[in-house]
């Protein structure tokens, strides 16, 4: 997986761009509120195009489906 697939870099550049600030200055890092691992293992193994993980980070309503597609909210 090449970092423009990868889940973690695109809900991180994601949320600086919907904040306008740096993705290196978000604070809590992404990896204190979610396990990067666990999300990049369950959009990868996905069998269902149904699946979506959803958790809150930094006030926003994150979304990631099974084609490592990002929306913020």
């Amino acid at each position: 997986m090449n970092k423009l697939e990868d889940p973690i870099f695109q809900i991180v550049d994601a949320i600086a761009e919907a904040e306008g600030v740096e993705p290196i200055t978000l604070d809590p890092p992404l990896a204190e509120v979610v396990d990067p691992d666990a999300v990049e293992a369950l959009v990868e193994d996905s069998t269902s195009s149904d699946l979506e993980v959803r958790f809150a980070y930094r006030g926003h309503d994150i979304v990631v489906d099974d084609s490592s597609r990002v929306q913020v909210d």
